[in-house]
């Protein structure tokens, strides 16, 4: 067998091994696994549980049902929150604009200005300062702060979409003041409404000193450890008359999946049933010590919904209160890649509220400071009140660490090193400008925040979902059938080659969108459908092209070469052309076009892949060990 005929093969093998090994998470979770298989998994081992959820296929919001949720900043109320020296003339201006906005949806800075110029008065008298006296300059100021109002309401609605345990929410921007949530899985309007819709809440709390917090994770440990000793020996030495002891906190108790602001879910399962992994980590510890950081406790992300269930039990309750007095423990962010998150103790107190900063800004280190050389920091400012108030803070805990809690969650947890009167304060140290800016945008959560609306909300009900599901499975398995069967009706043998190409051009279509961890639309279905269609389209030009090389009398092998040789120029053009409008549909489209876009793009790469050089290497192959004399096309 020639040299390249053998690369060739062992190419195609590669791809097909690797396409089906990427699609292998999808096909095990969605088609392998029962319901009640994937709640022990995601009891017993979550880290397995996790990564098949990560590496399979999700399905979008029309196909699992859920809740579409469009939300506009309120650009009125932040206009209002910005001003100075409000008049007559500036309420009827920002009321008028209002109202023009709402039926036109144009720009609410531009129609503003043009309605205070209507009545005689001028931006400057309502928002210029030293700094900013032009008229341009001041509208440069507005849209800055409308942008940084978006940001803010983005990273909390993040926040917030945490508390839903949705493992791939969609929160987007759109167009300027805008902002999209999709929720795959939630189909309860009030408690969407509630959790996005209410005010941000920014604090700063003093962390527990190192001693307290260690002291605290111990006595919880030894807490937890006991507990489930305890109900081993209970299962020894039980008999039937024995009575129930009520004071052993079960294995369920301590690992079950909590769900917010719902019920606790139920579990059956037993102690025994878990997996060695899961015993020891609660049987050792249920919190780790970060080694670089003995204020700081570390939790596997897999569990952090059990010990936050744990952290609610009265008893455990009562130990933080004998070792730290009135503190608790909040969760912080874990960076991308991280296996953990930190857990810090804190006051329940805060020593001050995000309503007292006025401004927070990222900016590189100070060239001033040697130690905060090739580093970057955050500046912020507080109003009178807050200046106050940190100045007596933060002469009181120097070398203490104060811990910045948007929405209870920890976002960073700087030290104290010098008492500041002037309010004005440095958060150094930080890694990068990326990290500096998402800080400042936390901080500013609390600055002037403007309110979210929710303009529309959609719910689309598990059972539409799962009717959309079949229908399109259906249609999709029913083209490719029908498409397959008049293949080998017309072009006989040559067509069950092209029908070959055709499974694995799906096959690596799936592949890919697994390991990009797409979401499947119904969009996207009917970009595979039509992928389908475009696959055998390029064969069906080869296959004529073929035949008129054989009416002319050439051998199979020349008449092979030649129809696959003189076909490609217009598959690759007809291809070139569709993938063109692909990319221009994905960079310009909504969701659900850009699903559409996707699969097509993907579609069109590989069936350039299976209909020219699968099937050409086959027919060699089939010609070189002599399987195939004459041509059944």
């Amino acid at each position: 067998m020639r040299r390249n005929l053998t690369v060739k093969i062992i190419i195609i093998i590669f791809f097909v091994f690797l396409f089906l090994y990427l699609l292998y998470p999808t096909i095990k979770f969605n088609y392998l696994l029962s319901p009640q298989d994937k709640e022990r998994l995601k009891i017993e081992n979550p880290k397995e549980y996790e990564k098949l959820l990560t590496n399979s296929i999700k399905l979008g919001l029309d196909l699992q049902g859920g809740m579409h949720v469009v939300m506009e900043v309120d650009i009125e109320a932040l206009l209002n929150a910005l001003a100075k020296n409000k008049d007559e003339r500036f309420r009827e201006a920002l009321k008028e604009a209002d109202e023009i906005v709402k039926k036109t949806d144009e720009d609410f800075i531009t129609v503003f200005t043009e309605k205070l110029k209507e009545k005689g008065a001028d931006l400057a008298r309502y928002y210029g300062s030293k700094s900013r006296m032009s008229q341009d300059d001041i509208i440069e100021y507005l849209r800055k702060q409308a942008d940084e109002a978006v940001n803010r309401s983005l990273e909390i609605l993040r926040n917030r979409v945490d508390e839903f345990g949705v493992a791939e929410p969609t929160i987007q921007k759109q167009g300027s003041h805008r902002i999209i949530v999709e929720l795959a899985g939630i189909t309860d309007p009030s408690r969407v409404r509630r959790l996005l819709g209410k005010t941000a809440l920014l604090e700063f709390r003093l962390l527990k000193d190192a001693e307290i917090v260690q002291n605290v994770a111990m006595r919880i440990n030894e807490y937890v450890k006991g507990q489930m000793a305890k109900q081993d020996s209970l299962k020894e030495q039980k008999t039937e008359e024995a009575p129930k002891d009520t004071s052993v906190i079960t294995a369920t108790e301590l690992l079950k999946e909590t769900v917010q602001d719902t019920a606790a879910a139920q579990d059956t399962t037993q102690y025994d049933s878990l997996s060695e992994q899961q015993k020891k980590l609660f049987e050792e510890n249920i919190f780790f010590q970060n080694p670089r950081d003995p204020q700081t406790l570390l939790v596997p992300k897999a569990n952090e919904a059990r010990v936050k269930y744990v952290l609610s039990l009265p008893a455990v309750k009562k130990i933080i209160q004998e070792e730290a007095g009135d503190a608790e423990f909040l969760f912080g962010k874990a960076r991308k890649g991280d296996e953990y998150v930190p857990v810090y103790l804190v006051n329940k107190e805060p020593e001050l509220t995000g309503e007292t900063i006025t401004d927070a800004y990222p900016q590189p280190g100070s060239g001033y400071d040697p130690s905060s050389f090739g580093k970057f920091e955050v500046s912020l400012t507080f109003n009178d009140e807050g200046a106050r108030i940190f100045s007596r803070v933060t002469g009181a805990n120097l070398n203490k660490r104060l811990a910045i809690v948007l929405d209870r969650r920890v976002h960073s947890a700087p030290t104290i090193q010098a008492k500041i009167r002037d309010g004005r304060a440095r958060i150094t140290g930080l890694e990068s400008m990326e990290e500096a800016k998402d800080l400042a945008v936390v901080l500013k959560a609390g600055a002037l925040p403007a309110p979210v609306r929710i303009l529309e909300e959609r719910t689309v009900g598990p059972s539409l979902g799962r009717d959309s599901i079949t229908k399109g499975t259906n249609s999709a398995l029913l083209g490719l059938l029908i498409v397959a069967i008049f293949m080998i009706i017309y072009y006989k043998f040559s067509g069950f080659l092209a029908d070959i190409a055709l499974v694995l051009n799906i096959i690596i279509v799936l592949g890919v969108m697994s390991y990009f961890h797409a979401t499947l639309t119904l969009p996207g279905i009917a970009g595979i459908i039509l992928t389908i269609g475009m696959a055998v389209d390029a064969n069906v030009l080869i296959f004529e092209r073929i035949r008129e090389e054989a009416d002319k009398g050439k051998t199979v092998w020349a008449a092979v070469e030649q129809g696959y040789s003189r076909a490609f120029i217009t598959i690759l053009d007809a291809n070139v052309t569709t993938l063109i409008a692909g990319v221009v549909l994905y960079n310009f489209g909504s969701g659900p076009i850009k699903g559409f876009a996707l699969t097509l793009m993907i579609g069109i790469t590989a069936s350039m892949f299976t209909a020219v050089f699968v099937t050409r290497t086959i027919f060699e192959f089939l010609l070189e060990k002599k399987l195939l004399k004459k041509l059944s096309i």
